[in-house]
């Protein structure tokens, strides 16, 4: 998995769960990002609607300034930034740089449409800082501002003299001159509905990886409690075994004592004794088992509840023996 710096986004599948949760929760800054762009441009709006309207006068404030500092801290030139932002900045502009700040923004609002979208096109906004911004738009406006002398200059030029050896094609250097700066312009057109192109493909990968994330998680969730149901049902189906088993050796015991025709005597008493030990230690075998298999060692807690099962019906099988 690699990101991939033109595209902005990440090629590939992730392939351990450790990729996968940072890959979801890179999709959901990304999603909290576009969030931020929007309430700041919705932010920029309220405020304005909140100057057009004069509704701070209704909520007992003198001024606009009044109302932000005491409301939010913000002062007027803050206030006016925003609102420059709301009149001038397109939408789409706004969301897609709303990470560089309301400073930076609001240099961008005192620009001109052409000059707005050559900066955007031109700057990383979120990683230059407001002097380097600064420096940026008045080496622009000096371009512009020479563009401009050039072409006036060449429309106000009187036509040359007759005897002139080259005479310049004024009309064809103003066609020229129009033709780069419409060139210009398509470029940076271009490259403002490729940014949004590749902001829609973004959001659309951001919500199916987040939707993949969950999916796995959902699948191991239920694997697990199916694993934990399965190991609970395997723990029951061995209590109940060794609980018959149990109960049938008592049965045995209670029919040998029948047909011993057992009385209260001594060797009855002993009898008792060391039946009540057999038991004991064979319940305490048991609970061994269980222990061990607890710990995550099924296999020996197996070999355990064989052997105790073996001596049993080895027992059971002498005990038959002597009897007949």
């Amino acid at each position: 998995m690699k990101y991939d710096t033109e595209q902005m986004t990440f090629i590939g599948t992730a392939g351990t769960a450790e990729e996968s949760a940072a890959l979801a929760l890179h999709y959901e800054i990304m999603a909290a990002a576009q969030t931020a762009a929007a309430s700041l441009l919705d932010l920029a709006r309220k405020i304005k609607r909140m100057r057009d309207t004069s509704g701070y006068k209704a909520l007992g404030f003198d001024s606009l300034e009044a109302y932000t500092m005491a409301t939010m801290g913000m002062k007027q030139r803050q206030a006016y930034n925003y609102i420059a932002i709301a009149e001038k900045l397109p939408a789409q502009l706004i969301e897609q740089n709303a990470a560089a700040g309301v400073t930076k923004l609001a240099l961008l609002a005192q620009l001109s449409g052409q000059e707005q979208q050559q900066i955007a096109a031109e700057t990383n906004l979120t990683d230059t800082t407001v002097a380097e911004l600064k420096a940026q738009i008045k080496e622009l406006q000096a371009k512009n501002a020479g563009y401009a002398e050039q072409l006036s200059l060449l429309q106000d030029q009187q036509p040359v003299a007759d005897a002139q050896a080259e005479e310049v094609d004024m009309d064809a250097l103003r066609e020229e001159i129009r033709a780069e700066v419409k060139a210009e312009m398509d470029s940076l057109h271009q490259a403002d509905a490729k940014m949004a192109e590749l902001n829609q493909k973004e959001r659309d990968e951001a919500v199916k990886a987040a939707k993949d994330a969950r999916e796995k998680l959902e699948a191991a969730q239920q694997a697990a409690e199916d694993a934990a149901k399965a190991h609970a049902a395997e723990l029951e189906r061995i209590k109940r075994q060794a609980q018959e088993e149990a109960a049938a050796a008592r049965r045995q015991a209670e029919e040998t004592a029948r047909r011993m025709d057992m009385a209260a005597d001594e060797s009855a008493v002993r009898f008792g004794l060391l039946f009540d030990q057999l038991q004991d230690a064979a319940g305490k075998v048991l609970d061994l088992a269980d222990t061990v298999q607890a710990a995550g060692d099924t296999e020996k807690a197996g070999k355990f509840r064989a052997a105790l099962r073996r001596a049993l019906l080895a027992l059971a099988d002498e005990a038959e023996g002597v009897q007949d």
